[in-house]
């Protein structure tokens, strides 16, 4: 986050805790920022993810905006419906090179069955 504007919200950048809520949000504007980018560039219009997702254009409207917190789950289904795939993993912050070395502790590759009609929200 930018200094300047963390001043301007009262945030304290020197804090851990606020620094790592940053970082977080950051990421997930990226996140989001790269999937419409893809979806333009493919020529998908909203209303194709809409359907895709089983909700209203709106609500994808909604979700591209930025400044909104979408659940991980919304992110992973607008992913799909964009023609990509959102891979998560987990490591523990303080042990370096963790990552590198990170390997799946559970997987399924079982589908998930969903609910006939609309979805409330994207």
């Amino acid at each position: 986050m930018d200094e300047h504007l963390a001043g301007l919200l009262g945030l304290d950048l020197d804090d851990v805790q606020t620094s790592n809520a940053a970082d977080d949000t950051e990421a997930i504007m990226m996140l989001v920022e790269t999937l419409v980018r893809h979806r333009k560039t493919c020529r998908i219009t909203q209303k194709q993810v809409a359907l895709a997702m089983e909700t209203s254009q709106s609500a994808v409207s909604d979700f591209e905006r930025l400044g909104g917190d979408p659940r991980l789950s919304t992110i992973m289904r607008y992913a799909r419906a964009v023609g990509m795939a959102v891979a998560i993993k987990a490591h523990v912050v303080d042990e370096p090179g963790l990552s590198e070395r990170w390997e799946p502790l559970a997987h399924s590759a079982e589908v998930v069955p969903v609910a006939r009609g609309q979805r409330g929200a994207a």
